[in-house]
């Protein structure tokens, strides 16, 4: 018994240790142009809708994931799973080469964007209302795969105010940050460091549950318009 007791001492070391480490979210900077991008799948809003375009270019000498929206709305999306309070902070960058004039995230017919960062949460589904839990079992039908517990986008916004929170018109488990908006910052990369716990509890008004997914959306499904834009490396890490 006694010599197990080194090895089961290191593999409880290794397994804390590990588990002190940020999630690794596959870098689009280190793929290669024209390759799928690696650790990232495709994601269907719903077979009725037209996928958005992602692909691996090099931009402005980077690698980055063009997105390129025709009247279309799917996603990139990354699973994960890890405690936004170990690790809060989320980094990102994006730009948008081609912005859409006629969204507007606060009308739910218009409710375009072209560019989204979508954090996915765990949580109580039990909790949820009725229509809540509809739209959840909507979503199911149409991708086959339910809504988060809850849903914080940071969005290129239309239409809204600058650091504002807009609830999606279908159900209020998604709500929207709008981090950049209209046509102002077009053509120039943005960067971005947001505190994954503060932002859920003021969008919430709740603590956040273990984050279980990171989508990427580029949509103009409801305007019919087209969208150009990029997005460059993701990641996450400590508290500052």
């Amino acid at each position: 018994m006694k010599k197990l007791l080194p090895g089961l001492m290191f593999a409880l070391i290794a397994v804390s240790a590990s588990a002190q480490q940020p999630p690794e979210i596959p870098l689009f900077s280190k793929m290669t142009p024209g390759a799928p991008p690696q650790g990232w799948k495709p994601f269907s809003l719903a077979s009725t809708k037209k996928n958005t375009d992602y692909t691996l270019v090099s931009e402005d000498g980077v690698v980055a994931l063009r997105a390129m929206a025709h009247g279309s709305a799917s996603a990139m999306e990354f699973k994960t799973q890890f405690d936004p309070h170990k690790f809060p902070m989320l980094s990102f960058r994006w730009k948008v080469a081609q912005g859409i004039p006629e969204a507007n995230n606060a009308d739910v017919n218009k409710e375009d964007s072209p560019l989204r960062v979508m954090i996915g949460f765990d949580g109580d589904t039990s909790k949820l209302g009725f229509k809540d839990k509809f739209a959840s079992s909507l979503a199911q039908t149409a991708s086959g795969q339910p809504l988060p517990y809850a849903t914080l986008m940071y969005i290129w916004g239309n239409k809204v105010a600058p650091d504002s929170v807009t609830v999606s018109g279908r159900t209020s488990r998604i709500r929207m940050l709008a981090l950049n908006v209209d046509d102002k910052g077009i053509g120039k990369w943005q960067s971005f460091t947001r505190n994954l716990v503060e932002d859920y509890k003021r969008v919430f008004a709740e603590e956040p549950g273990n984050v279980i997914s990171i989508q990427l959306l580029t949509d103009t499904d409801n305007t019919g318009d087209d969208a150009l834009a990029f997005y460059g490396d993701i990641s996450v890490g400590p508290p500052r």
